[in-house]
């Protein structure tokens, strides 16, 4: 399917293996020529005291796979108007990009923090504080950081940031099993903020809850997302989001079987 070792990271399909059965994730990845992005670490199993976040990243390490890491993300809000929970936020984010420097990789996604029913002021300062952080993040990392749509009822609060960001190394992640129960069709989401994606997630639902169901086992039309990700021209990282490894293996059938986003 994919060659790692032909082709840049940004043309590589991933998947977010665990600690359990990682040999099979392993093998997985070796014989489709996968990537690994790195959620294990912004877990509170491996984040909380005495938990296993140095002999995760080990492994990651060891395995040679890892080409990108998901940064922290529960509870993590590093525009919060309470100045502890955003230093800890700031605090956690930045251990994210630590362990993306330690394994050598570029790309660390961020969820979108932002209160989406709330706009005016609120939306102002969350868009001030979130850029004046994330320049911070490339500044001291140089790393690309991409910004996830996660309860995101439509484009405008990242589109919004995008707008005030003009380093090319803060892009978007675009979710789109979660632009699948956002209040707008994933067409906007593409027109929106398509200047700026950098990075995708893949996974299906029924337009209600985020069920990381496998490819085609939800509503999504996956040929028109198809479509909008060969009108953008550019190759870059995607990511199975699909829970377990079994899923994965049915949703990279589905990829190959329908010839999407350069599969066969």
């Amino acid at each position: 399917m994919f060659n790692k070792n032909q082709i840049d990271t940004n043309d590589i399909l991933q998947v977010q293996p665990t600690k359990t059965a990682f040999k099979k994730w392993r093998a997985l990845a070796e014989s489709e020529g996968l990537g690994f992005e790195v959620l294990e670490l912004s877990l509170p199993p491996a984040l909380n005291e005495g938990g296993s976040f140095d002999s995760c990243l080990k492994r990651y390490a060891n395995s040679g796979l890892a080409t990108s890491v998901h940064g922290c993300f529960i509870d993590v809000n590093p525009a919060s108007s309470d100045s502890k929970i955003r230093e800890l936020s700031k605090e956690k984010c930045r251990q994210s990009c630590k362990a993306a420097t330690y394994l050598g990789v570029s790309n660390v996604v961020f969820h979108s923090s932002c209160f989406h029913y709330l706009r005016g002021t609120y939306m102002e300062g969350w868009v001030a504080l979130c850029a004046d952080f994330y320049e911070e993040l490339v500044e001291e990392y140089n790393l690309n950081i991409f910004i996830e749509n996660s309860p995101d009822i439509d484009p405008i609060p990242i589109k919004s940031l995008m707008d005030i960001t003009k380093n090319n190394k803060i892009g978007v992640c675009l979710d789109v099993g979660h632009a699948n129960y956002s209040n707008v069709p994933i067409e906007k989401w593409f027109e929106y903020v398509g200047d700026r994606i950098g990075y995708i997630h893949l996974s299906d639902n029924m337009g209600v809850y985020d069920d990381h169901f496998s490819l085609g086992d939800g509503n999504i039309d996956w040929q028109m997302v198809d479509k909008l990700w060969r009108a953008m021209k550019r190759k870059i990282p995607m990511t199975l989001e699909v829970g377990g490894i079994e899923n994965v293996i049915r949703s990279i059938e589905f990829l190959k079987n329908n010839n999407l986003f350069g599969t066969s």
